[in-house]
């Protein structure tokens, strides 16, 4: 009688729609090929023996935001602030769909920031584990601040000169 060969089985079972399991485009704990993970699979990020590429995170190649771009109203009022806000990198470079998402508190502010931003900021973009390029947000803070310059020293108080 013959002997039966061996079955080689994997060494993890799971089930491809198992959500910790299957594969996926999106990162997540399991052994399937996502991008990142701890698991057996082709993550980009993972432990595993799988070929997964290096994401990237988009690079600012262009733009900013300047004393001389401070909204003339809120400059005027010595009005500051923090601006939280999230916009999108596109494939080309370009930015948009930008949200406050928390406000300075003045809304000259704000508006200034997001239109700055969508105006002139310009990426290399975010690139997936195969090189392509792929949308991504951002999330960050800009502050307007007013520098006020020294109020001007009195001048020095003379010294008295003592004759012996």
């Amino acid at each position: 009688m013959p002997v039966p060969s061996p079955v080689i089985a994997a060494p993890i079972a799971g089930v491809g729609s198992d959500p910790s399991a299957g594969s996926a485009d999106i990162i997540g704990p399991g052994t399937g090929s996502g991008g990142e993970g701890n698991g057996r699979g082709s993550g980009g990020g993972g432990d595993g023996d799988g070929d997964g590429g290096t994401e990237t995170a988009p690079r600012q190649i262009r733009g900013d935001l300047r004393d001389a771009d401070y909204p003339p109203g809120a400059a005027e009022a010595g009005i500051g602030g923090t601006v939280s806000v999230r916009y999108y990198v596109e494939t080309d470079g370009h930015v948009s769909d930008c949200d406050v998402t928390r406000s300075s508190g003045n809304a000259e502010l704000d508006a200034a920031t997001c239109g700055f931003i969508v105006r002139r900021f310009r990426f290399r973009p975010a690139r997936d584990g195969r090189g392509r390029p792929v949308p991504a947000a951002i999330v960050e803070n800009h502050s307007w601040m007013i520098h006020q310059e020294p109020a001007e020293a009195p001048p020095p108080r003379p010294r008295r000169r003592f004759g012996w």
